[in-house]
């Protein structure tokens, strides 16, 4: 007897539909709105074993975007792995916010994305304004995914990818006009209770950010005067009220005026900080 897709969409009962289409869709290479318009279609037993282990990967809590290898974020397709954390649409935010302050801007600008992961800030802003975006990170195979991804997006000649813990491999001489940093902001005491597939699938280090999660960001903003220019800007992405309020005073005490943003669900997701004072 023949299989159907129609057949395998009936006898899922534990991943959810949304999901399910993706992964047929990618098993076939077709497109989603395929899979509703070929329900009759019959899959060969070659199809059917690999629709089969994605599916079965998905209800062991493997990400979908893992199993697809593919994540948009601002309208770009991204490849990504296990090596890098999943582009999150909050994220959106931090970008658009940057992209509003380089189009205000005159002249060629240099770019720093501190903690990188598959590229998605750092590559996304030189995709959209060409402008030079060094990309830093501090796990070498998050850079081999990040290296792969400026490929796919066609900006190789203007993105650098520098493995570095922070700004420890950046000369002190080289000045920014810009530094955006999504940095691991998870409080390491919230860890355990994180969904399943963030924390069994995710790698840590991209998202623990220590006591109250906001370890890292504190030895960010200690080096940060000295990479940044008189009239510089720094954005970060944060994770709520609490951490806004405290990274919002890290950057005061650094001589920075923070304004805070809110993502689409009104949730604290981004500080911008700009210089009030240099000593």
């Amino acid at each position: 007897m023949s299989l159907r897709i129609r057949d395998i969409v009936v006898g899922e009962k534990d991943v959810t539909m949304l999901d399910l289409v993706s992964i047929i869709a990618h098993a076939l290479s077709i497109r989603k709105e395929e899979v509703f318009a070929g329900y009759e279609r019959e899959v060969c037993r070659k199809e059917a074993s690999r629709i089969e282990r994605l599916l079965k990967s998905r209800r062991e809590g493997t990400p979908l975007a893992y199993i697809l290898k593919e994540k948009e974020f601002f309208s770009e397709a991204f490849f990504v792995d296990e090596r890098v954390l999943i582009p999150r649409p909050e994220t959106e935010t931090l970008v658009e916010g940057a992209l509003k302050i380089i189009r205000a801007r005159k002249g060629p600008l240099l770019l720093l994305d501190m903690g990188t992961g598959p590229g998605t800030i750092g590559l996304t802003i030189a995709k959209k304004t060409r402008h030079n975006v060094i990309c830093v990170d501090i796990s070498p195979d998050a850079l081999c995914v990040a290296k792969k991804n400026a490929l796919l997006l066609d900006v190789s000649d203007s993105a650098s990818l520098v493995c570095s813990d922070l700004f420890s491999a950046i000369q002190k001489s080289t000045k920014f006009d810009l530094i955006l940093a999504n940095l691991p902001y998870i409080p390491s005491e919230e860890w355990n209770a994180l969904m399943r597939d963030v924390r069994d699938f995710e790698p840590e280090i991209a998202l623990n950010g220590g006591e109250g999660g906001v370890e890292i960001y504190r030895r960010f903003i200690d080096d940060l005067p000295h990479y940044l220019k008189r009239n510089g800007h720094v954005l970060c992405e944060i994770g709520g009220a609490t951490q806004a309020v405290n990274i919002q005073k890290a950057l005061g005490c650094s001589g920075f005026e923070a304004e805070i943003k809110l993502d689409l669900s009104g949730k604290e997701r981004v500080i911008i900080g700009s210089w009030i004072n240099l000593s």
